[in-house]
């Protein structure tokens, strides 16, 4: 709040003079007859005494921001609690879930009960477990755990399935993890496309956190005698592939990146943003574990991937994320990797297939059991 007195001949004059000093939003708060001059009160002139005040904009605006910023942290503070809410929410819904899940297992025959211990053994997503169970029981009342059910088994499970290999062509973005064999993946895919597919094909890495990484790289298009350059910003890796398209293909590679890292998240993002990829590989390790498998998917939808890669298949003998991936993630499985060796191992995802080898395993167990 500002306030001014001013000592004028009359009010029109005061006016002028709050309107140019305080603006025309100010109020007169009193005005009173005073004498000024003279000499020993003789001869002294009356004045007008004017006192006026207005809002003082700089500590209204001061005070604005602060009310703001303090609303904003009440929000981002009920937000996080709200999260916190959800998620032991949720927690108490997945174990509710389990209790009587654990109860209607007791309640099955005893050859589902096997077939079910081995579908959970290879970690298949509960609900497909659960629904393929109930499916089995209402249908036959209980099983033989023979050949002839390997056969219904994956017929089933291929339902819950979502494979697509698509043309690669443009830019193709790869990301993911740290350490989920990105780099070569990759290369992988680069063989394939020029030897087998007869494309001309370019490599454009971001991955320069590595050194290692992009000597990697540098070795494989060397060998294949494939060009490649390095960008270290979106901006530059947006002016690299302007450059290069007259190929037929350019392969992307970036560094890794943690799914609990929300910078990380949000230069993902960005990078997605800037050179707009034809196709977004989310690649993912198939020893990741369950819950690890569920946050990543969940986190890296800012890039908003087209499909998926699963890699390390020949480290693993629990293949339920075969289902689980492109179940909870919406996007089609595309290849699957199993082995170091370049380009031979790398296979595209056939959902008949995957489902024949899930089948086999769930089998197995459920005999041994």
């Amino acid at each position: 709040m500002k306030m001014k007195k001013y000592v004028v001949k009359d009010i029109k004059e005061a006016l002028e003079q709050i309107k140019k000093d305080l603006g025309e939003d100010a109020i007169i708060l009193s005005t009173r007859s005073v004498k000024k001059g003279g000499f020993l009160g003789i001869g002294a002139k009356r004045y007008l005494e004017v006192t006026a005040v207005c809002e003082d904009k700089d500590q209204e605006r001061k005070e604005s921001s602060e009310v703001y910023r303090l609303q904003e942290l009440l929000v981002k503070n009920r937000e996080k609690r709200q999260e916190e809410e959800l998620k032991e929410l949720k927690q108490m819904i997945q174990e509710m879930k389990q209790m009587l899940g654990m109860q209607r297992m007791n309640d099955l025959p005893q050859n589902l009960q096997k077939l079910l211990k081995g579908m959970q053994a290879q970690e298949i997503e509960q609900s497909v477990a659960s629904k393929i169970i109930e499916y089995l029981r209402i249908s036959y009342g209980d099983v033989n755990l023979d050949d002839s059910l390997r056969q219904r088994l994956a017929e089933h499970l291929v339902a819950f399935m979502k494979t697509e290999v698509p043309n690669l062509e443009g830019a193709v973005l790869f990301t993911g993890p740290t350490g989920v064999g990105k780099t070569t993946t990759l290369a992988k895919l680069a063989a394939r496309l020029k030897i087998v597919e007869k494309k001309q094909v370019a490599i454009l890495t971001l991955d320069t956190y590595r050194i290692a990484a992009t000597d990697q790289l540098k070795t494989y298009a060397t060998i294949m005698d494939i060009p490649m350059r390095i960008a270290y910003t979106p901006k530059e890796a947006k002016i690299e592939l302007d450059a290069m398209r007259s190929f037929d293909v350019v392969l992307i590679d970036t560094a890794g990146r943690s799914q609990n890292n929300d910078m990380q998240m949000s230069e993902l993002k960005a990078l997605f943003d800037v050179i707009q990829p034809n196709l977004a590989f989310l690649v993912i390790s198939m020893n990741s574990r369950f819950s690890d498998l569920k946050d990543v998917l969940e986190r890296f939808q800012a890039a908003r991937h087209t499909h998926l890669i699963l890699t390390k298949m020949d480290e693993t003998r629990t293949f339920g994320h075969l289902i689980n991936a492109s179940l909870l993630g919406g996007i089609p499985l595309a290849f699957i990797t199993n082995g170091q060796r370049v380009p031979e191992d790398i296979v595209e995802a056939n959902a008949k297939d995957i489902a024949y080898l899930l089948s086999k395993e769930v089998l197995r167990i459920a005999q041994s059991s």
